[in-house]
């Protein structure tokens, strides 16, 4: 949890507005922490044209955004 409140709060400080997420395992760790789980086709095309979301985390990972602003 410290790790991840670090990372939200750097990406604060850096005006970053929303962090994007895919996981396998563990939806429920960052629901917990104000993620929201989210249909993988509402992902800003920024999002869904990186590897990551096309081709390395598998169609069955779990999209989740939070807001930080």
């Amino acid at each position: 949890v410290a790790v991840l409140a670090a990372v939200e709060a750097f990406a604060r400080r850096e005006g970053v507005e929303r962090l994007h997420l895919l996981t396998d395992s563990a939806a429920a760790f960052f629901t917990g922490q104000g993620y929201q789980q989210e249909d993988r086709s509402l992902a800003p095309a920024s999002i869904s044209a990186t590897a990551q979301f096309k081709t390395l985390c598998p169609a069955s990972a779990t999209y989740l955004s939070k807001r930080l602003v």
